[in-house]
């Protein structure tokens, strides 16, 4: 990630792009106001690193007609194995003292992953998981970048070696170069329409920020015959580019995606800029003490910082900015010890030097140490799991539905209205089930009602998207795009089946609780008018005309997952969550559910039903109930729990089965 100082090449513009990406990624990550989107740090580091790697073997070749791949995978494994693996080892340690036996057994399959350097396609396939445990909480989600790198490492040299070694053409580099960013950048736009988390996550499509950073490193200086006031222009323009993405690109921008280019071009100008006009314009500022400072560790400090910020979270669940900072302070503390007595003694050890074939070993002993670290916190965490409370906990973590999740949930991404069917499937009375996750969780209980009574029940449900016309905060475009062909499609299968009652539950409470979403800060405020949950409420009922409708109030929604806050209790006395009960008027805003109810006013076809009840007592939520917990997440009802409604339920569908309709007005 950064140049060898020992060279004569050295640069100090670029040290201080490192400490300028470092620093705006960990202000980020602590919820700074204002850096919504310092995760463009990384993509400057992506693009250091094809500048970087390029020119110097480039470099090496033009010296010595060669390229020496155990020399550089060597220089690789000192620059970057010892010092995460110290940081991995520790961070597991740490979390086997804090985490919950459920987040430690992530985090070890985390650090798995990452050990293997795959922890990228680890966190891009459970990112993508609904159901699978939030990656935000996970202590290694950071080395997701480094595995990406790691990636690149191992075949960006192949590619040079082919061009320079066997075809002896920088020309054919440059050909080559431009066509696989080219190629690349189009697989990131392609997925970023597409939604989901791979052009994120996925090294094929986030290659042409490294190849940006190669193309411009073999642009020939003087090349381009501008005048020296122009790129003085160009660099400043360039760190603009960077600290203003860090502002105004949030994570629901569509990124990486096209957007992606304005801070890699921006790095990649001030790159250039810095190789025309060394010393001068822009280069002065990034040359400060104190961006060198924080570039020469920022390979450290990138280690360090995630896991400070998610343990003071652990230990102060109300962790505030400032707290967040505090940590993030005390981790580059941290960050300077590992640099100074692990990362650059190894890398600059005299006797590895000499012997690369000896540090390729070292690659090997550092990746058992830290795949061992990695089973060992899944055995203990399997370990703690084995406390019946814990037990408890876990079997609430996995009781989703009893609905088949493969065969039955529309996918994400997808437009494709999948449809099954239980119960008396030949019974003239059929229930249709209508919604997202928070209709899902109520398919136990309507299940049982079904069968009972001798009912048909036909789900059509799909995760994140609501049954109302609404937009859900915080989805892509092609995300909504998917949800809203889904929704239109199922409402035309609805309308053809002709149901006795169509069943709506949605996730809602959240659209309310503008203090909590997002919680972190890290992304700018984002309220939802609940005058656009009315009106979508509406057309959605009027699609409905002439059709039962039940439209379920949505449950509380907590601000932190109630599993884990239930384990941490019971592993430690001292943990501040204590009962992880909540005041009703924090995790339900009541003006949500009458923005639907004014939605309905005058269709006499709908009819609501609220348990609420059942989960607060009087002004008090609680997550444990006659010793079972009600809920498996911050919001989603445990299986249990919603089967335990199944007789208040049953009671009042029957009533509304048997209610009149305007047999005139149905479609």
């Amino acid at each position: 990630m950064r140049a060898d100082e020992r060279l004569p090449g050295f640069r100090p513009d670029i040290e201080g792009l490192r400490g300028l990406a470092i620093l705006i990624v960990v202000l980020f990550h602590c919820g700074v106001p204002g850096v919504f989107g310092g995760f463009v740090g990384v993509d400057v580091f992506f693009v250091l690193s094809g500048f970087l790697i390029t020119g110097l073997l480039v470099a090496e070749v033009q010296k010595t007609s060669e390229l020496s791949l155990v020399q550089f995978y060597a220089r690789r494994v000192r620059r970057l194995l010892p010092a995460s693996a110290l940081s991995l080892v520790v961070t597991l340690l740490i979390g086997a003292m804090i985490l919950a036996p459920r987040e430690l057994d992530v985090a070890g399959h985390a650090s798995r992953a990452a050990a293997l350097y795959v922890s990228n396609m680890f966190f891009d396939r459970n990112a993508g998981d609904y159901f699978a445990p939030d990656v935000k909480l996970n202590p290694i989600l950071h080395t997701w970048s480094l595995a990406v790198e790691e990636q690149f490492y191992l075949f960006w040299p192949l590619l040079l070696s082919l061009s320079l070694v066997w075809w002896k053409s920088i020309r054919a580099l440059v050909i080559g170069l431009f066509l696989l960013t080219v190629f690349s950048l189009g697989i990131g736009v392609w997925f970023t329409a597409k939604g989901g988390t791979f052009a994120f996550y996925e090294l094929p499509a986030r290659a042409w920020e490294f190849g940006v950073g190669g193309l411009a490193v073999l642009l020939p200086r003087g090349a381009m015959k501008i005048p020296s006031g122009w790129w003085l222009v160009s660099g400043w323009l360039g760190i603009i580019a960077i600290l203003s993405s860090s502002h105004f690109i949030a994570g629901e921008t569509g990124f990486p995606g096209w957007i992606a280019m304005i801070p890699v071009m921006g790095t990649a100008l001030a790159l250039v800029a810095g190789s025309e006009l060394p010393n001068r314009g822009v280069s002065i500022m990034l040359s400060s003490a104190s961006l060198q400072a924080l570039g020469r560790i920022s390979y450290s400090w990138y280690l360090w910082h995630w896991p400070f910020l998610v343990f003071s979270a652990a230990l102060v669940p109300d962790i505030t900015v400032v707290g967040k900072s505090i940590a993030a302070a005390a981790s580059l503390g941290i960050a300077g010890l590992s640099y100074y007595f692990i990362e650059h003694p190894i890398r600059f050890h005299p006797y590895l030097l000499k012997r690369p074939v000896t540090s390729l070993c070292l690659a090997g002993a550092v990746t058992l140490c830290s795949l061992g670290a990695a089973l060992l916190a899944m055995w203990f965490a399997s370990h703690l799991e084995k406390e019946p409370r814990m037990q408890a906990i876990a079997a609430a973590i996995g009781d989703i539905t009893r609905l088949p999740r493969n065969e039955c949930i529309s996918s994400l991404q997808s437009p494709e209205v999948n449809v099954c069917e239980v119960g008396d499937t030949s019974s003239g009375i059929n229930i249709v089930l209508f919604g997202d996750s928070h209709a899902i969780q109520w398919f136990n209980p309507l299940e049982r009602i079904a069968e009972s009574n001798g009912w048909k029940l036909t789900t059509m449900v799909k995760s994140a998207c609501p049954s109302f016309d609404i937009k859900p905060l915080g989805q892509s475009a092609g995300s909504l795009a998917a949800c809203a062909s889904w929704r239109a499609e199922a409402l035309r299968r609805i309308i053809a089946l002709r149901p006795t009652i169509v069943f709506i539950a949605n996730s809602t409470s959240y659209l309310g609780n503008t203090t909590t979403y997002p919680k972190d800060g890290s992304a700018p405020p984002m309220t939802f008018a609940l005058d656009n949950l009315q009106d979508g409420t509406r057309r959605t009922l009027q699609a409905l005309t002439g059709f039962r409708v039940v439209l379920m109030r949505d449950t509380p929604y907590f601000s932190y997952d109630v599993p884990t806050c239930l384990a941490r209790s019971v592993r430690h006395a001292w943990y501040p969550g204590g009962s992880c009960e909540a005041e009703r008027s924090i995790v339900l805003n009541a003006a949500v559910f009458q923005s639907e109810q004014a939605g309905a006013r005058g269709l006499s076809n709908v009819h609501f039903i609220d348990v609420t009840d059942r989960i607060c007592q009087q002004e008090i939520c609680r997550p444990v109930q006659r010793n079972g917990l009600v809920y498996r997440d911050h919001h989603h009802l445990t299986g249990a729990f919603a089967d335990s409604l199944t007789v208040v339920l049953n009671r009042q569908l029957l009533s509304i089965v048997n209610a009149p309709i305007d047999i005139a007005r149905v479609p």
